[in-house]
């Protein structure tokens, strides 16, 4: 992600020795902390992944993948999170590098919003695609607030209002939970989605 978290950025680092949590880093550990409810045992996908810091947050899988677009943040997090069971590559979210039906679990924490609609809308069909049948997509993303108005995240492309958020979603996924919750910018979206496709999705 455009603003990628990294330990060593100080929006993410506690202050006044601990005493001042980081706000940033409070909700990275949550969104980690929720998504490993549903991967004991499963193939994990994350997307984007960023440095790897949140995705080295994943417990209890049987594998975690990691995948980003920057040469430099997969370099990081090969570096400092990799290991037997945890690996990275650089990647695309509109032409995952993965084969079909190949992942229980596709993870995009805070990913969605920093793309284009467009290539939002191919990440949607490639997450059907890599995704087993009965497979999960679980998303966090910022929506738009009350009166309509973005966060004011530079790095944000695209927010969306919920019900627009929530009509792309349930195109093809089955909306298992959708949770509204603060986010450090403003108002935050959990959603839990099944897999509901017969075969093979065809990314248009």
């Amino acid at each position: 992600m455009a603003e990628r978290a990294h330990p060593n950025d100080p929006g993410f680092k506690d202050r006044w020795f601990g005493f001042k949590k980081s706000h940033y880093k409070k909700k990275l550990y949550e969104r980690y902390k929720f998504t490993n409810k549903f991967i004991k045992g499963k193939k994990v996908l994350d997307i984007p992944c960023g440095v790897g810091w949140g995705t080295s947050l994943l417990r209890g899988a049987y594998s975690v993948i990691g995948i980003d677009i920057s040469d430099e943040a997969i370099s990081y997090a090969k570096k400092r999170y990799e290991n037997k069971n945890r690996k990275f590559y650089v990647g695309d979210m509109q032409a995952i590098d993965l084969g079909d039906n190949s992942v229980d679990i596709v993870a995009c924490l805070e990913g969605f919003e920093h793309v284009s609609k467009d290539i939002g809308t191919r990440f949607i069909a490639e997450s059907q695609r890599v995704l087993k049948q009965g497979g999960l997509l679980i998303m966090t993303c910022p929506v738009l607030d009350e009166k309509g108005e973005m966060t004011g995240n530079p790095y944000h492309l695209s927010e969306y209002p919920e019900d627009e958020l929530i009509e792309i979603l349930n195109k093809n996924f089955r909306i298992l939970s959708l949770e509204s919750v603060k986010g450090p910018d403003g108002p935050e979206y959990r959603t839990v989605l099944l897999n509901i496709n017969e075969g093979h999705y065809k990314n248009k």
